[in-house]
């Protein structure tokens, strides 16, 4: 057989291989990666516990659902699997009535039973100072990687300058209930001061809650993409 009828043959025998693969290959729309990582988030207080007031008298449980929601969206934007230990104005025990210690115990057992890879807990602070401001992140006791999470989620809040001030990472005092009984990495988002007017008027921004939230995914995204490589 002669070189150039050769190569037609090869050539023609590639091409039928590939049709026969893409055929074989199955047929996938949009980001067709699993989602390989898993955060609880829980907007802190609802129902009949409202948090820190403000002034105003914005409450906190408020705040914390909106800025939790909004975080939820990005991160599934990142292909990052999100569960709520609530998505409405209600605590999360399922009783009637004000049940502080069930409805922790409720919030705790959902992370520790939920396999996930991160805890976060969202809330606002307050202080009966009005000039106490910033964010701060405090990060469960006895999990090395929800240190690296808490610092990797300050640096990229930093970074976008967008807050009052940048309150350095802190181990959560034992005396909280849910941060020393979920065994994953667990983190308490503090977003700034519902007790400070600045903060306050950031808080209820729109612009602001974005903000804040992207760059609290890219810190999670970020997180996770160093628990991968060390994976590899």
């Amino acid at each position: 057989m002669k070189k150039s009828t050769q190569n037609r043959v090869l050539g023609v025998t590639v091409l039928a291989l590939c049709l026969f693969a893409a055929l074989l290959a199955p047929i996938t729309t949009g980001n067709a990666e699993e989602p390989i990582h898993t955060v609880v988030l829980d907007a802190g207080h609802g129902g009949e516990d409202g948090g820190a007031v403000a002034g105003d008298g914005t409450l906190e449980k408020d705040l914390n659902l909106t800025i939790a929601l909004r975080l939820k969206e990005k991160l599934e934007t990142e292909n990052i699997t999100v569960i709520m230990t609530r998505t409405t104005d209600d605590d999360t025990d399922g009783l009637s009535g004000f049940h502080k210690r069930k409805d922790l115990e409720a919030r705790a057992n959902l992370g520790n039973n939920s396999q996930a890879d991160l805890y976060v807990s969202i809330h606002i602070n307050a202080s009966r100072s009005a000039k106490d401001r910033g964010f701060q992140i405090w990060y469960g006791k006895g999990n090395a990687e929800g240190e690296v999470a808490a610092t990797q989620i300050c640096e990229h809040v930093a970074n976008r300058n967008i807050c009052t001030r940048i309150r350095a990472v802190k181990q959560v005092p034992e005396t909280l209930y849910i941060f020393r009984t979920v065994k994953i990495p667990s983190l308490l988002v503090e977003c700034g001061f519902l007790s400070n007017n600045e903060d306050l008027q950031k808080l209820k921004g729109e612009e602001h809650q974005n903000a804040l939230c992207d760059a609290i995914c890219e810190g999670i995204v970020c997180y996770f993409a160093g628990i991968n490589s060390e994976m590899m």
